[in-house]
């Protein structure tokens, strides 16, 4: 599903308030040695980072609150944090082997995800022509781009596809498609979805920029067949000025994904992975959709 508009906009406001929130805690942390301290507490201590840390993982909070009450909010969170840890290590939870398997399970995950990360850094951006190329191969999402209002059939799912598709091809509209679907005494349900076509799954959206309106068609999705019937499609074109830094934002992320993909088909490559006991049943195909 291809969504990146909304996720640019999440970048974005990302960018803009973490610099201030930055010079915020930069300046209220006093001078010296003490600089990176946020608070002491009896005898640990809450670092700047830590707190600069909480708030980059909670953009939409920082955007819908002052700096200063976020920030304030976060620190007095992780002073409430460190007072429970140190209470706990007091007592001996630190030692709890549950307590260790997961602060090891947490120490790996953030290990990985780091090590992944790493990898993506090294993807280089796309270039201007393959924004532009991307835009032009994509008229539904952009300089044809529309708002649509859609009805959603499901049927049942152990109904005869062919059967509904026939249905479907015969009928001229939503009401004979229903109709047909009665007398096939097939189950069926609906709902109206109203979306931009960005909000739609691409190959929903290819089959529905096609139709026009009161027109349907059936399109297979993994686990389900839908029935979708254009009731409203207003135009809503993005020009390529507009469109090329979300395309750009898109494209890079995209590529992201399929080198971290590839170096981890690499490691397990060269890894000597064996499973053992009950594990070892349908471990190869385990293994390859873990790959993928």
């Amino acid at each position: 599903m291809t969504t990146f508009p909304l996720s640019l906009r999440a970048l974005g406001a990302r960018r803009l308030l973490l610099p201030g929130i930055t010079l915020l805690l930069a300046a209220c942390s006093g001078s010296g040695n003490e600089t990176q301290i946020a608070a002491k507490v009896n005898k640990g201590e809450i670092s700047i980072h830590q707190v600069q840390t909480v708030l980059q993982r909670q953009p939409r909070q920082i955007a819908n609150d002052p700096s200063e009450r976020a920030t304030a909010r976060v620190l007095e969170v992780l002073i409430d944090q460190e007072l429970a840890a140190q209470a706990g290590a007091d007592i001996g939870l630190d030692k709890d082997p549950r307590v260790v398997q997961a602060i090891e399970a947490a120490r790996r995950e953030l290990v990985a995800r780091a090590y992944q990360e790493r990898t993506a850094e090294k993807v280089v951006g796309p270039s201007s022509d393959e924004i532009d190329r991307y835009y032009d191969e994509h008229p539904e999402l952009f300089a044809q781009r529309k708002l649509y209002v859609l009805r959603e059939t499901g049927f049942d799912p152990e109904a005869n596809v062919a059967t509904v598709q026939s249905v479907v091809e015969r009928a001229g509209s939503l009401e004979e498609i229903e109709k047909g679907l009665r007398d096939a005494r097939v189950r069926f349900s609906g709902r109206a979805l109203a979306h931009a076509a960005e909000d739609l799954p691409l190959d929903v959206l290819r089959r529905v920029a096609s139709l026009g309106v009161g027109q349907s068609a059936m399109v297979s999705a993994p686990g389900a067949t839908r029935i979708f019937t254009v009731l409203q499609a207003l135009d809503a074109p993005v020009d390529r000025r507009t469109a090329s830094g979300a395309i750009g934002a898109y494209l890079l992320n995209e590529r992201k994904g399929t080198a971290v993909s590839a170096e981890m088909r690499r490691l397990r490559d060269g890894a000597r992975i064996e499973y053992v006991g009950n594990f070892a049943a349908g471990a190869a195909g385990a293994a390859s959709a873990a790959a993928r």
